[in-house]
């Protein structure tokens, strides 16, 4: 997981450093909220909304596409606190993650566009020494909308594909994260 995070981080900096060259990337921030929820072994558990907080950049590679790289916190998981196990160990719910992905930016119009692709994250909520999250690699999908130069606005669903859990416990084996995000954001 170390090593698909540092990867994305020098997606990053190369996109960067191919920006500063020719000087088109933008910079800015997202904020907004999630809504989220857990799929696999754990029912009735009631949805999530968060905060996320993001830094981004968009480096143009033709008139039409860009890449999107970001680096940010999410607040997602259930709004159940924990689940007390047999052993004594609590296993939080509530969880925060820092995530990274790079976004592919399609543009389908002056106003509107979409924007596809990966994402991982690990999980850093404070936790004791019975860790059960470690990491989650998810695949991003959304629309948003150029309010005008400097701000947007988009809607992103976010479909965890690894199972957050590092070992199973009572019924509950799996679990992934599922969330919808809508978010406002600021190019500098």
């Amino acid at each position: 997981m170390k090593n698909i995070i540092l990867s994305l981080f020098v997606i990053f900096i190369s996109l960067n450093a191919y920006s500063q060259v020719n000087g088109e990337a933008q910079y800015g921030f997202r904020l907004g909220l999630n809504y989220s929820n857990l799929s696999g072994d754990i029912e009735d558990a009631d949805s999530r909304l968060g905060l996320h907080a993001n830094f981004f950049a968009v480096v143009p590679l033709s008139d039409s596409f860009s890449l999107q790289p970001e680096i940010g916190l999410s607040a997602i998981g259930v709004n159940e606190e924990e689940l007390r196990l047999e052993n004594g160990d609590n296993v939080q719910f509530k969880t925060n993650w820092l995530q990274v992905g790079v976004l592919a930016k399609v543009d389908l119009g002056e106003k509107l566009y979409l924007l596809l692709g990966p994402q991982a994250g690990v999980n850093v909520t404070e936790r004791d020494n019975n860790d059960y999250y470690n990491w989650d690699i998810a695949g991003v999908g959304g629309i948003g909308y150029n309010l005008d130069e400097n701000w947007t606005l988009d809607l992103r669903y976010s479909y965890g594909f690894a199972n957050i859990f590092d070992r199973e416990f009572g019924e509950i084996a799996e679990a992934n994260n599922r969330y919808f995000q809508l978010g406002i954001a600021y190019k500098l």
